[in-house]
């Protein structure tokens, strides 16, 4: 068991409080800033993820991240829910706000050996914010999370 900083429904989001177990849900939208299918497409795309590589993609949206930045938010619900295995520490949190109109990439360790910060920011900046800037929240988050798991699925960004 670990501590788990987020309380409530949270909790199960990732790991119903405990690593061993499979995770729930991999989307959590506290701000309803997604079309339920597009919900439901990301969950499966980043489960899909977790099967091929074991890497763990988690995305939330909330409308004030508490009053911290996305970044903070990130790492903060990435590290209390445990977003990634443990001894790779391979998880990536994205954290998103259509409210406030921000939107981070978080990397476990292991994952930040391969996926650095300006690779997340390049996705965010091509991928995600042209699509966000047209008023599409749904595709720019799509193609922002496939181009986060086709960087991560090439060979050579295998997180050991």
């Amino acid at each position: 068991m670990h501590v788990v900083f987020f309380i409530g429904p949270l909790c199960a989001f990732l790991f119903a409080c405990s690593p061993s177990e499979p995770a729930a849900h991999y989307v959590l939208d506290t701000e309803g800033a997604l079309d339920p299918r597009m919900g439901t497409r990301l969950d499966s795309l980043f489960r899909s993820h977790e099967d091929r590589t074991g890497n763990e993609i988690a995305l939330v949206t909330h409308a004030t991240f508490h009053g911290r930045s996305a970044k903070d938010f990130a790492i903060s619900f990435g590290d209390s829910t445990g977003v990634g295995k443990k001894v790779r520490d391979n998880g990536v949190t994205i954290a998103f706000s259509k409210a406030r109109r921000e939107v981070f990439i978080a990397t476990g360790r292991g994952t930040a050996k391969v996926l650095h910060d300006s690779i997340c920011q390049r996705i965010i900046d091509r991928e995600m914010l042209p699509r966000f800037k047209q008023g599409d929240t749904n595709s720019g988050l799509w193609y922002g999370c496939i181009g986060l798991v086709e960087f991560l699925e090439r060979p050579k960004n295998r997180i050991p």
